[in-house]
């Protein structure tokens, strides 16, 4: 995904369109602003992300988020506009100027989200909100590194922290629930002697996958707390290890989110057919008989880009909830009654009942089962 895409909700932007008016368009809330490293920019936690600041630190220049103005001023004192432009630049140009870490917690959490009420919503987008700051501290402390001297020889932290932009997204391109953050993170870093150096990025891209669990498991721990519910482990793909899931959730109900992941294997198998029986013009095969890794994640991204659909019109988060709800009900194969309730912020409704038709939502107290379900 790019950073067009990424900053207006996974959606293409129309031509001179204002960032703002944009998201607005697309239904997704402003960027924020994250980090230890923002105060020597100018900026401060939570601030919404503009368009220039935006275009000026993950641009093609790399630059002060307000290097504009930074410019402006030199300019006026009669500098030259070669010192004025290097008054606003983060050290040297780079090539890379930010690196997306995507966050997305297990699909029962989004569907509570998606599907609960206003009060396990927001107790939702409030843990994710703390989890995504507890991830980017470690980033800052255990994973990001400048190098410096011959080769990149010495290696450090970064003194000052890091600056990240963090874009909200609520929805998949099929309409399904996905609730996601996409946290852009900016590979400027400023030494202890104030100059500015780009961060390691091999360093970042070899974490993706480790923040994103920490990430999982920091979100889930979270949100059973405060709603007093448990988890237990859920065999998505069979082989691999169990993933940890909000129990009691029927696996029908998180297919229901995953039909473009269906979408996506159905024609991977196609094109892995279509690879190893593939002739030249003589008939001798063109290809191994075997598809490699590397070879099936190149087909893999073709698959989700031939099976991509449209983005969706953006809507009201209400009207969007009882769409929702509405197509699960019709569409998933669970009872309409079990996907209405559930659970509340409130203790009454996550209490397990006995009887017939009682929603098979766990007690308030923690249990992990050892026996995984199959959730596929």
């Amino acid at each position: 995904m790019t950073l067009r895409e990424a900053v207006v909700g996974d959606g293409r932007r129309p031509a001179r369109t204002p960032l703002r008016e944009a998201q607005e368009q697309a239904g997704v809330p402003a960027g924020r602003w994250m980090g230890r490293g923002l105060a020597v920019l100018g900026l401060a936690p939570g601030e919404e992300v503009t368009e220039s600041q935006l275009r000026n630190l993950f641009g093609e220049r790399g630059h002060h988020s307000y290097a504009v103005r930074i410019e402006a001023v030199r300019l006026a004192r009669g500098e030259s506009p070669k010192k004025a432009f290097k008054a606003g630049a983060l050290g040297r140009r780079v090539i890379v100027t930010g690196v997306d870490f995507v966050f997305r917690s297990q699909p029962t959490i989004y569907l509570l989200w998606a599907l609960g009420d206003e009060e396990t919503r927001r107790v939702i987008e409030a843990a994710r909100e703390r989890v995504i700051e507890r991830v980017l501290e470690w980033i800052e402390d255990e994973v990001a590194v400048i190098r410096y001297g011959k080769d990149g020889i010495y290696r450090v932290r970064p003194p000052g922290g890091l600056v990240a932009a963090r874009f909200r997204h609520y929805e998949a391109r099929s309409g399904r629930p996905l609730f996601h953050d996409h946290l852009l993170l900016s590979v400027e870093g400023q030494r202890l002697d104030g100059m500015w150096v780009s961060i390691h990025t091999t360093a970042l891209h070899e974490n993706t996958v480790a923040a994103s669990l920490l990430y999982n498991e920091l979100v889930a721990a979270e949100v059973c707390q405060e709603l007093g519910l448990a988890t237990e482990p859920c065999t998505v793909t069979p082989g691999r290890r169990p993933v940890m899931e909000i129990a009691g959730v029927p696996h029908e109900l998180i297919r229901w989110t995953t039909r473009r992941s269906d979408q996506i294997a159905a024609c991977l198998t196609e094109l892995e057919h279509e690879y190893v029986t593939a002739v030249d013009d003589d008939g001798e095969p063109r290809f191994l008989p075997v598809v490699s890794g590397r070879a099936r994640a190149k087909l893999n991204r073709i698959a989700a880009r031939k099976t991509r659909p449209s983005k969706q019109t953006a809507r009201p988060f209400t009207q969007l909830r009882e769409r929702r709800k509405t197509s699960a009900i019709l569409t998933c194969g669970v009872a309409a009654d079990i996907i209405t309730s559930l659970p509340s912020s409130t203790p009454a409704p996550r209490l397990r009942q006995s009887g017939p038709g009682s929603p098979p939502w766990p007690t308030s107290s923690w249990r992990r089962s050892t026996s995984p379900r199959r959730c596929s």
